[in-house]
């Protein structure tokens, strides 16, 4: 299986259901991706470099269509992350939009960049991924900490999304789209729409007075999205009562976000919990509320918390989480890395949680090197590396400093060599890095740790 075969499905099953409401049917959705998917090289690679859009929605699903490698970029990737990027993977294509297409157009000039056409011959029926078939790449390492590509089955994928949709206990989907289609959490969110055969509302620039429409417009009943957008919800959002499972993922949920929902909505947010080399592994049921937790594993997955000396924790004790599932990636492209995350079958996420009783999950921070900011992972190595390359830096740590709810914001303290502004290393290193990824500070300082 395959999301690709998951549209198949429904355009027989349901064709004139609307995958996109007001915009575009099962079945039309199903005849564009198959011409888009016929100009696209079976069994390659094809990268996807696009901001959310029914456009992005249809070339994303058309590059599984074509049994490829989906290589999932995130549309803020700039300068040298892309570079990075496109150089390791290789892809035959890169499917853009205007906007990645202008902006990037000096690293783009270099590799074949297509603005996706949905005319010509028809591919009539997408190719069939096995359990080994890698079918989607992610360049967030999370547990690794640094840019690397993670590589995953097409097949095992979909199974995720099977499993966490039958968790979700909805058998009716409409949702909006809020984060970009390439991170795990927009992937999984498409994912759970087609295994629906559910609705989905593309949202390029979230806006929480334009979303509110849309969800009370559509009648959407499913939102999986990052603390901050509830935050701006509880701001400026109006209505949402068609609401029913509301899931927070990808960044802290602070218990003042959970009361503010639950008071001017009267909706539970409840958390799941997931990472790029795993996808999603837990959720929190949705009869217990009230508590900030990432819940319990979802069925297939394994999981044990596991002390500094080795030894399982016990209840109440804080490890680190290590997970077996049937989803988990095939593994890094640098092999030597998979080495260090792996032990006996089990996935060491770098990740540390505490259990109760009753097999709840507590997110209590990180082993791994990593911040997270407005959702977004951050590697503290890819900004030291870049800082290093200045010719006045000697040596350089990368660290997060509090941001609320919006994370932890990347700082810099560094060693000299020869005198340098402050204004200039930030120049430097923030011309060549997505927003996210921009350093807020730089301390200069006489030694470091």
């Amino acid at each position: 299986m395959s999301i690709a075969k998951l549209l198949e499905k429904w355009s027989k099953v349901r064709p004139n259901s609307y995958l996109i409401p007001g915009v575009m049917t099962y079945e039309q959705a199903r005849d564009r991706v198959a011409r888009l998917a016929s100009k696209i090289p079976e069994r390659g690679v094809v990268a996807h470099f696009m901001f959310n859009s029914a456009e992005s929605v249809l070339s994303y699903i058309a590059g599984f269509w074509a049994g490829t490698k989906v290589v999932a970029i995130d549309p803020l990737t700039s300068a040298e992350d892309l570079r990075f990027i496109l150089e390791d993977s290789s892809p035959d294509m890169i499917l853009v939009d205007q906007e990645t297409l202008s902006r990037e157009k000096e690293v783009l000039k270099d590799f074949k960049a297509v603005i996706p056409s949905f005319e010509g011959e028809v591919k009539e029926r997408p190719e069939e991924y096995n359990d080994n078939t890698p079918g989607l790449s992610y360049y967030y390492a999370g547990i690794a900490g640094r840019t690397m590509e993670v590589i995953h089955s097409g097949s095992r994928v979909e199974f995720n999304d099977r499993v966490l949709y039958e968790s979700i206990g909805l058998s009716r989907i409409s949702t909006i789209l809020t984060v970009p289609i390439a991170h795990v959490l927009g992937n999984s969110v498409l994912g759970v729409t087609l295994e629906a055969g559910g609705q989905l509302i593309p949202v390029k620039k979230f806006d929480p007075v334009q979303a509110s429409e849309m969800i009370n417009t559509n009648n959407v009943n499913f939102l999986a999205t990052v603390p901050m957008v509830y935050d701006s919800l509880i701001e400026r959002g109006h209505g949402l009562q068609s609401l029913e499972v509301c899931i927070s993922t990808a960044a802290p949920l602070f218990p003042n976000t959970v009361k503010g929902f639950k008071e001017k909505f009267g909706k539970d947010i409840i958390q799941q919990y997931g990472f790029t080399e795993g996808l999603v592994l837990t959720l929190q049921p949705r009869d217990i509320t009230g508590i900030i937790t990432i819940g319990k594993p979802l069925k297939h997955v394994d999981i044990k918390v596991v002390m500094e000396d080795g030894k399982d924790a016990m209840p109440g004790e804080v490890g680190e989480l290590w997970a077996k599932a049937p989803w988990l990636m095939l593994g890094y492209k640098d092999t030597k890395e998979n080495d260090r995350v792996w032990y006996n079958g089990w996935l060491k996420t770098g990740d540390l949680v505490s259990i109760d009783e009753r097999g709840l999950l507590f997110f209590k921070g990180v082993k791994k090197r990593m911040l997270k900011y407005k959702g977004y992972p951050i590697f503290p190595r890819d900004l030291e590396s870049i800082l290093l390359t200045h010719p006045a830096v000697e040596k350089a740590e990368v660290v997060g400093e509090d941001a609320g709810n919006l994370g932890q914001e990347p700082v810099a303290k560094v060693t000299l060599r020869k005198k340098v502004s402050e204004q200039e290393l930030l120049d430097y290193v923030n011309s060549k890095v997505a927003f996210y990824k921009k350093l807020k500070r730089i301390y200069i300082v006489n030694k470091l740790e």
